[in-house]
């Protein structure tokens, strides 16, 4: 039995196109048979897609009466050679260009095409309404060639002795203006537009239309002149129509709580004492706050104090037991014992404000006696005295 192996191998396939490539017979071409492939064939396409026919009938008319000559077979056909375009400039302006080639070869007409792209430079014509030369010799865009042609018609009227037709709108007349120096700085000076805006102000002035606002308090009532004198506004004054709270709380209806409380007529409103402030006992102060009325008079037995603390004098309590305001009789001398009874020499002591203490045992009050020096006083007396007579 011999083993079989299978193997799988993959065909490489060719990608599948959808564009259908037609051959020569089917492939678009130019007038001179030429066909078209890829981007030819697009350009070629795009200039067809803007070629304007008015416009080219225009350029042939126009080219036909400033030359006298009638153009034979198409546009591109009768300007190839570039001989009639020569033509038609030097009509504009004679010898604005050479003298053009007859000679039926390639490179003598487009020299000749050339000569009249030169002479279109010289007289005026923009040079961005210019053509490329095969544009005309090869056909790839006479949309162009047909727009150098009504370029060089509106340049025609400025031509210079020139007085045939001309062709599309009249050129402006180029105006040159001279401003003084003052005009210059004072345009130097001026906001510029991208400064101003669109409103016209350098602020913000007129940036808000408010010709069609509406009136949102035309129907409100009581807003005459409010707020053009300095006034309080509608606003600012509420519903009640005061600038304040005056006025803010309905006190119409408020119960009257006091109505019933009698002695309080009047009070408050002369910058007397309200009944709040005077209490329950009809006074400012705590005068009247307590009853005494009922006071039981704890010293109604005590002897003695009949009319003490009435008159400013000193209330029994300061007087004490002894009945003096004073420690005078505090003390009880009568059994005192005379301590200095059999001391001798000090009567009279104390009695005149010098004691016996403070006079001392030498008996003064001072230093006198305290030493025994009379005989040295009376020595150093004599020695000095005696010197001082000698000297």
């Amino acid at each position: 039995m011999t083993d079989h192996h299978f193997m799988s191998t993959r065909v490489p396939t060719k990608p599948v196109s959808n564009a259908v490539h037609a051959g020569y017979d089917g492939a678009a071409k130019r007038d001179d048979g030429i066909p078209l492939y890829g981007m030819d064939k697009e350009l070629a396409d795009k200039a067809a897609a803007k070629f304007d026919p008015k416009m080219e009938r225009e350029a042939r008319e126009w080219i036909e009466a400033v030359t006298g000559e009638a153009l034979e077979g198409t546009l591109q056909e009768a300007l190839k050679s570039g001989v009639v375009l020569c033509a038609l400039v030097n009509a504009l302006k004679p010898g604005v260009c050479k003298k053009p080639s007859t000679m039926k070869m390639a490179f003598q007409q487009m020299e000749n095409i050339a000569k009249y792209l030169e002479a279109c430079s010289a007289l005026g014509v923009p040079k961005h309404d210019l053509f490329q030369t095969v544009s005309l010799y090869e056909n790839q865009d006479m949309m162009a060639v047909v727009t150098n042609i009504h370029s060089l018609g509106r340049v025609s009227g400025k031509v210079p002795g020139y007085g045939g037709p001309t062709l599309g709108a009249k050129l402006a007349d180029r105006s040159v203006r001279h401003f003084d120096e003052e005009t210059l700085r004072k345009g130097r000076a001026e906001q510029t537009f991208l400064g101003k805006g669109s409103h016209g102000h350098a602020s913000q002035a007129g940036t808000v239309d408010t010709s069609r606002n509406i009136g949102k308090m035309d129907k409100v009532r009581g807003i005459d002149g409010l707020g053009t004198d300095a006034s309080v506004t509608a606003v600012g004054m509420g519903s009640h129509g005061h600038a304040s709270q005056a006025g803010t709380v309905d006190t119409s209806r408020n119960i009257g709580k006091v109505d019933h409380v009698k002695g309080i007529g009047g009070l408050g409103t002369d910058a007397s004492v309200t009944a709040v402030g005077m209490g329950s006992h009809g006074h400012a102060s705590q005068a009247g706050t307590f009853d005494t009325s009922k006071n039981i008079s704890k010293v109604d037995h005590v002897k003695g104090i009949d009319g003490l603390g009435g008159d400013g004098t000193t209330t029994a309590v300061g007087m004490g037991s002894h009945g003096h305001a004073s420690q005078a009789g505090t003390f009880d001398t009568s059994k005192n014992i005379d301590r200095t009874t059999n001391i001798k020499g000090i009567d009279g002591l104390g009695t005149d404000g010098i004691s016996q203490i403070n006079l001392g045992s030498h008996g003064h009050a001072t230093q006198e006696g305290m030493g025994k020096m009379h005989g040295t006083r009376e020595i150093v007396h004599q020695t000095f005295g005696g010197a001082a007579a000698a000297a």
